[in-house]
């Protein structure tokens, strides 16, 4: 399963914006690249961007806002999909949803995401402040299904 991961912060980059972010760091995980497409929003702007980043670096890749302008200081609600390969065969969409701060530039040492234990949920609820929401869906061929043709799913969600 991919890592869980949080967005940092919306920051100005030139005359553009860029989205920062983390991958939980996990001891002996193989390093991976995962496709990342991550759309922010603040009031009436939307911002989407992609990049293929690797699991065990801190990410950072340009986001093209439409609609008009971020405003430095007010929050935004971001979401993002990593796609993954999954063996055998497989792929798995790990998402999430948080809000983040957008700034007008970031300073170096801002420190890591701290992620808390995942609680499993079910149905509808409300996401605190400083708390993000996570789904994994793998879906694969393994074992004896994939022998039928048949694949195997698996998918977990959780707030943190």
């Amino acid at each position: 399963m991919v890592p869980n991961s949080q967005i940092d912060m919306v920051v100005r980059h030139g005359d553009g914006w860029r989205v920062c972010g983390d991958f939980d760091k996990q001891e002996g995980r193989p390093d991976q690249d995962v496709d990342l497409y991550v759309v922010v929003r603040q009031g009436d702007v939307v911002a989407r961007g992609h990049d293929v980043v690797s699991i065990r670096k801190e990410w950072r890749f340009e986001v093209e806002p439409e609609g008009g302008d971020f405003v430095v200081g007010q929050p935004a609600i971001a979401t993002a999909v990593a796609i993954a390969k999954e063996d055998p065969a497989g792929l798995e969409a790990f998402t999430w949803a948080q809000q983040v701060p957008v700034m007008q530039r970031r300073t170096d040492g801002n420190p890591p995401p701290q992620f808390a234990e995942p609680e499993t949920v079910a149905g509808h609820g409300e996401l605190a402040a400083g708390h993000s929401i996570s789904s994994s869906l793998i879906l694969k061929k393994d074992g004896a299904a994939a022998g039928d043709g048949r694949l195997v799913w698996q998918h977990e969600l959780q707030i943190r």
